[in-house]
């Protein structure tokens, strides 16, 4: 398996980068962000890669975070998702994003991504809701799965973290009655 690649972009395709790797060229298929990203820098440059191996097919899958190569072993892992479709998803949102819209079950924002409709948005959803949720609190550092949601969502908005964490604390109620909450907080300090 082919974890990841250090190497020079010799060329940049429509969805996928060549790197050079001491005289061995990898294509590798990766999101229009990633590819932006590589070829700004000047010489080597690194990503993190999943290898998948079809029976007619071995291809690499370029990211640029070990965590969105995470979430897109995990968008595989969801029946009807494909590497086309998982692509499309985290090309479409950041991972903390498309996190956030997955842990809050956000079908509509899903079905925004080439190749994923309402049926298929709802699968992802219900299949990686639970994996997802523990993940993104890990991520965030705050003080429990409601909280993080709450958190989430308030930082998918916009808000620094220090001022979301600080309209977040003391609230009690629903994930959606806290968001409400914080947000007419934000508008009373403002006025």
């Amino acid at each position: 398996m082919i974890a990841g690649l250090r190497g020079e972009v010799v060329r940049s395709d429509e969805d996928s980068l060549t790197l050079d790797v001491h005289g061995v060229l990898y294509q590798v298929r990766c999101t229009p962000q990633t590819q932006h990203r590589l070829q700004a820098q000047d010489g080597q440059v690194e990503i993190v890669t999943r290898m998948i191996v079809r029976e007619d097919e071995v291809s690499l899958y370029g990211f640029a975070s070990s965590e969105e190569e995470r979430l897109f072993g995990w968008l595989l892992s969801v029946s009807g998702v494909g590497p086309k479709v998982a692509l499309a998803l985290l090309g479409r949102f950041a991972a903390q994003e498309l996190a956030l819209a997955i842990a809050s079950g956000d079908t509509t924002r899903l079905s925004q991504a080439a190749g994923v409709g309402k049926k298929l948005a709802g699968r992802i959803a219900l299949e990686l809701r639970d994996r997802l949720q523990p993940q993104a609190a890990a991520g965030q550092g705050g003080p429990g799965a409601q909280g993080d949601e709450a958190m989430l969502a308030l930082l998918a908005l916009g808000l620094p973290e220090r001022t979301a964490q600080a309209m977040l604390e003391g609230l009690q109620g629903t994930v959606e009655e806290r968001v409400r909450l914080a947000l007419q907080k934000i508008g009373g300090r403002q006025r």
